[in-house]
């Protein structure tokens, strides 16, 4: 397979540059409602307890999984917090909502990592594509991912940075991705993106006419009849395979 040479090289963000899977989603959603729950009682509020105000939590957020899923339209845990609130009696003001997230982001913050080669190879891009962009899917706000780019040396490599959470539509919806081609400055075409989901990443890419290559990861279920000819790297190492270096 001849190697791509685009104008612009496009990066997913979690499991692709950083690793935010430490431990699986749902384990994380617990540990995150627990800490969420415990500043609203330092904050002096009545909460139902523990098991409540998580099954209360999720029930709210599967809301938003839905018409997320139907029409990618992008949620928010802030956004997620404030009709929770509204169910359970919270009065409340959006300097407690964003300290209500920070709180409930804590437990992922903590754990997340950023990839031995993530660093090394955004350095050898940079040295031979014009442009380096990021588009993410993401219910967080954008300023704590603004924050991870910074603490991890990523954010100095990236021309621009897309956030669902705040673009308000999530991957494979097309305008996404015409949205990162019009801030690279070039065409779909000139552009490739890496990511480690098939359907919002790879499909969402082609869909477009952007060229695409999946990161496996051990916890993904990838479609048994994905077409042979999909790139697939497993290590950011492994994209001088498909990149013309």
């Amino acid at each position: 397979m001849a190697k791509l040479s685009p104008q612009a090289v496009i990066f997913d963000l979690g499991s692709t540059l950083i690793e935010y899977e430490t431990i699986s989603w749902s384990e994380l959603s617990a540990l995150c409602a627990a800490s969420a729950r415990k500043f609203l009682l330092k904050e002096g509020f009545n909460v139902p307890v523990e098991d409540e105000f998580h099954q209360a939590f999720e029930s709210v957020k599967d809301t938003y999984r839905r018409v997320a899923s139907e029409k990618c339209v992008e949620w928010t845990i802030p956004q997620a917090a404030g009709k929770l609130f509204d169910e359970i009696g919270i009065k409340f003001n959006m300097s407690q909502i964003d300290r209500f997230f920070d709180a409930y982001y804590e437990p992922i913050d903590k754990r997340l990592y950023i990839y031995d080669d993530t660093i090394a190879t955004l350095a050898k891009i940079r040295e031979r594509f014009q442009v380096i962009g990021l588009i993410s899917n993401t219910i967080f706000p954008e300023r704590a991912h603004r924050r991870e780019l910074q603490r991890f040396g990523i954010e100095p490599f990236l021309d621009f940075a897309i956030f669902s959470s705040t673009f308000k539509l999530r991957k494979p919806h097309p305008d996404i991705f015409h949205k990162a081609a019009n801030l690279a400055g070039y065409g779909p075409g000139e552009c490739v993106y890496i990511g480690d989901r098939y359907p919002e990443d790879v499909c969402g890419a082609r869909g477009v006419g952007m060229s695409a290559i999946l990161k496996v990861h051990d916890s993904r279920e990838y479609p048994e009849d994905m077409p042979p000819d999909t790139r697939r790297i497993h290590t950011l190492s492994e994209l001088s395979d498909h990149l013309d270096f």
